[in-house]
């Protein structure tokens, strides 16, 4: 295998993807670069911003960036923690639920053109073989 050639695919599929995400979420004013952080706010609605950058695996300056934007927009809004005065608490807004299964569906119809002409065990395979992947890179580095 050359050894150049995973890592040449992987960057082909992110920057396509981020060409594919912001196209398709800019009527929405979001970007490739914010909705990470809100499919997961769905997912953990309340949580604080650190807490959002550990689970996204992003620092916390990318993150404070991502959470101000969706803030601008008005599909988060962020409390004061009553546990902790220093940190926020991230809340998703009617705004934001109101864009959910647009969303989903932009990141269905992703999957379903980079896994096209892949019958269901290579689409398997392929999962569990990236998941093995990111695991080995977050657990070594």
């Amino acid at each position: 295998m050359n050894k150049d050639r995973l890592g040449k695919h992987i960057s082909l599929i992110y920057r396509y993807s981020q060409i594919y995400f912001n196209e398709q979420l800019k009527k929405i004013n979001l970007g490739s670069g914010q909705y990470i952080f809100l499919m997961n706010l769905f997912e953990n609605n309340g949580i604080t911003q650190e807490q959002l950058a550990s689970a996204v695996k992003f620092d916390k300056a990318t993150t404070a960036r991502a959470v101000a934007k969706l803030e601008e927009e008005g599909y988060i809004i962020r409390k004061v923690s009553e546990t902790d005065k220093r940190a926020y608490n991230l809340y998703i807004t009617d705004k934001a639920k109101a864009i959910k299964t647009e969303l989903i569906a932009v990141l269905d119809e992703w999957n379903r053109i980079m896994l096209y002409n892949l019958d269901e065990q290579e689409k398997e395979s392929l999962h569990n073989l990236i998941e093995k992947v990111g695991n080995n890179i977050m657990s070594l580095i």
